[in-house]
């Protein structure tokens, strides 16, 4: 089977074989040894077969032969070998009473010392004192580890079936993001590479848990939750809570629940339309009859690729928040800086349609984002992008570098001999280039930083109305309102950040260029102009 399949299948078993072994060696170190030597040998097998008619009896076997082996080495002092080759035919004895396989299933959330202390009381039946000097511990210790095992395996008996299992119900992410800026490890995509981190995220969101609690909540044993839980602590997606010998913790990032997130389409499509009829007509109307179009130039100076770059820096200029994502963002080991953000379904989910409105942006990129010194032009810049529908780009943000743009301006100022043959190539396969052709919309600016140049020209030339700022302020408190239920007490100041600029959203760029297509204010882009609309190039004059 697929490596993916075994991962899953393996995760799924593990702790069923550690009850198996404790119960066959009744020794809590034997009992690790062997269920290790079975999980190894059963992944092995797992890799080996596509088609397991019984999965349960496939597994029982390889750990029966397992033990059979083991055994025998606990009676010779020989290693058992592979069980490479090795028939197995037995059928699988009938299946222990439920409650039996319940309480090995918790003990195996225990921690190693108290599943110790568990064992030598019930199953050699020594007393506290004899525990505590074979253990080299307390009494008294020895004493609250007795109580609070007992009162741990009793709340994972008793376990109402409301609490969340993800064992039964995983959830996995979906739209995995960030705002702000990636480190060399990536964004959250790269972070939450398994199902298993995806799970540990979702159980501590809503509630902060202990890692014994983490454990219960994805199903699987603590030994396999704490690695993959110390690297998101580390990367600070999720937080540790206090500082006591069994912290809680508690995911910090923003995670949409898609099977009972409210329906915001009906908000952002009036917003969108009233944006058509109340803000772009005379947006563009000033726009077309500026000489200088603020500013704003292009190949051949086609105006209706113009206005589509002038409607992205409009959009911005909406955004009246108070909140910067900056004040929020988290600071990442790797040189990061980001909110993270991901969408939760689970694998009873039907396909879903892509989002018709998405967007990847506003992405900037800027001369002082190059690592290298020969790439830097001497001449400041800063890109400010937006990937949506109606721009023909793949790759989103990790295609969005600064190496090209830096070669552009180069390319601009010294013209095709100031390339590398490679920097030629990949400017023409994006685009950037045409014919010889410089084909991104340039703001050529005399402001004393280029930085955020596109956005204060746009301010300086666009006048929005009391009207459309009041609305705003409406349409800011009305969608905060509607999220509220579907986000954790402690996510709100993200979601206020976020909901402070809805007007400003980037969504809203597919879907006022909708609406203005068919109002006929813009015109269908050339395919080549689709390659680079909605990325304009600001330089100094």
């Amino acid at each position: 089977m697929e490596k993916q399949t075994a991962d899953k299948y393996i995760f799924r078993y593990r702790d069923k074989i550690f009850g198996f072994a404790l119960e066959k060696t009744r020794n809590i170190d034997r009992a690790q040894e062997l269920a290790s030597d079975i999980v190894y040998e059963v992944y092995r097998a797992f890799l080996k077969k596509d088609d397991i008619a019984n999965l349960d009896g496939y597994v029982y076997r390889i750990a029966q032969n397992v033990w059979a082996r083991y055994a025998a080495q606990l009676a010779d002092g020989r290693r058992f070998t592979s069980i490479d080759g090795m028939n197995i035919a037995a059928e699988p004895e009938p299946e222990d009473d439920g409650m039996a396989q319940l309480l090995r299933r918790e003990i195996g959330y225990l921690s190693d010392r108290q599943r110790r202390v568990i064992y030598l009381h019930y199953y050699e039946n020594l007393t506290a004192a004899e525990i505590a000097k074979r253990m080299n511990i307390s009494c008294g210790t020895v004493k609250w580890h007795l109580s609070d095992a007992r009162s741990k395996l009793k709340a994972g008996i008793n376990m109402n079936i409301n609490e969340q299992n993800l064992e039964l119900d995983p959830i996995r992410f979906i739209g995995m993001g960030h705002s702000g800026t990636p480190g060399s490890t990536g964004d959250t995509n790269d972070m939450f590479d398994t199902r298993l981190k995806q799970n540990i995220a979702w159980s501590c969101y809503w509630q902060p848990k202990t890692l014994e609690e983490i454990a219960r909540a994805v199903g699987v044993p603590q030994v396999y939750v704490a690695d993959n839980l110390a690297k998101l602590v580390e990367y600070g997606y999720i937080d540790r809570t206090d500082n006591s010998k069994n912290p809680k913790f508690r995911t910090n990032m923003m995670i949409t629940d898609h099977r009972a997130a409210v329906d915001l389409e009906p908000l952002f499509e009036k917003a969108a339309d009233i944006l058509c009829e109340k803000f772009f007509p005379d947006v563009f109307r000033e726009f077309e009859a500026d000489p200088d179009h603020w500013g704003l130039s292009c190949h051949d100076n086609d105006l209706n690729y113009l206005k589509y770059n002038c409607l992205m820096a409009a959009i911005e200029t909406l955004g009246f928040s108070e909140i910067e994502w900056q004040d929020l963002s988290v600071e990442r080991p790797d040189g990061g800086k980001f909110i993270a953000f991901a969408g939760v379904t689970d694998d009873s989910a039907v396909e879903e349609k892509p989002f018709p409105y998405w967007v990847c942006g506003i992405m900037t990129r800027s001369d002082e984002g190059i690592s290298d010194a020969d790439l830097k032009t001497g001449i400041p810049f800063e890109s400010v992008s937006v990937d949506c529908k109606y721009s023909d780009r793949s790759g989103g943000w990790m295609d969005n570098m600064s190496s090209d743009w830096a070669a552009l301006v180069r390319y601009i100022c010294g013209g095709r001999d100031s390339l590398s043959a490679e920097e030629y190539k990949r400017l023409c396969d994006k685009s950037y280039l045409h014919d010889g052709k410089v084909i991104p919309a340039i703001l050529k600016t005399d402001l004393d930083s280029v930085k955020q140049s596109l956005r204060f020209t746009a301010d300086k030339h666009i006048s929005v109305s009391d009207e459309l700022k009041e609305y705003a302020k409406r349409l800011d408190t009305e969608r905060f309102e509607m999220l509220k239920p579907f986000y954790p007490e402690h996510i709100h100041p993200l979601l206020i950040q976020q909901c402070r600029a809805s007007l400003s959203n980037p969504t809203l760029i597919p879907r006022t260029v909708e609406k203005l297509l068919e109002k006929g204010l813009l015109q269908p882009l050339t395919d080549i102009q689709r390659k680079t609309v909605f990325s304009v190039l600001c330089i100094k004059k």
